[in-house]
C-alpha cells in the first residue's frame, strides 16, 4: 500500500504552480507564495497577497485535514474565496501534494 509521497507531490503540484509560487523570495501570482503555509493561520502566509474576507475571517491553520478538505474543493471550504479551481478528486494525490508542501516548509527552516 503506497503512502503519501513529497516527491511525487512535487510533480503532482505542477497544476497548482500554473497560480501560486513555492520558491523563498518569489512574488505572489494568482494566488499566494505556498512556501512555510503548512502549519500557518489560513489568509495570512503572503503579506503582500489580497486574502478574501471569506479566507481571512475562516479561522484555523493549514495542517494535514485542513488542506486536505481544501484541495479536495476550495469553494465547499471556504464560500467567497477567489481561488479558481474546482478540486482533485483523488485522496492520494492530496496527500502527496500535501505531503510536499510540508516539504516546501522544513527545507525553508
Amino acid at each position: 500500500m503506497r503512502v503519501a509521497d513529497a516527491e511525487i507531490g512535487a510533480s503532482k503540484f505542477r497544476q497548482c504552480a500554473a497560480c501560486h509560487s513555492y520558491m523563498d523570495g518569489a512574488t505572489d501570482r494568482g494566488g499566494p507564495n505556498l512556501i512555510g503555509v503548512y502549519g500557518k493561520p489560513l489568509g495570512t502566509n503572503s503579506v503582500r497577497f489580497g486574502y478574501t474576507a471569506a479566507m481571512r475571517d475562516k479561522g484555523g491553520k493549514w495542517d494535514a485535514a485542513t488542506l486536505d478538505r481544501w484541495i479536495s474543493n476550495p469553494k465547499k471550504m471556504i464560500p467567497g474565496t477567489s481561488m479558481q479551481f474546482d478540486g482533485i478528486e483523488d485522496r492520494l494525490d492530496r496527500a502527496d501534494i500535501i505531503a510536499y508542501l510540508q516539504h516546501l516548509g522544513e527545507t525553508r527552516n
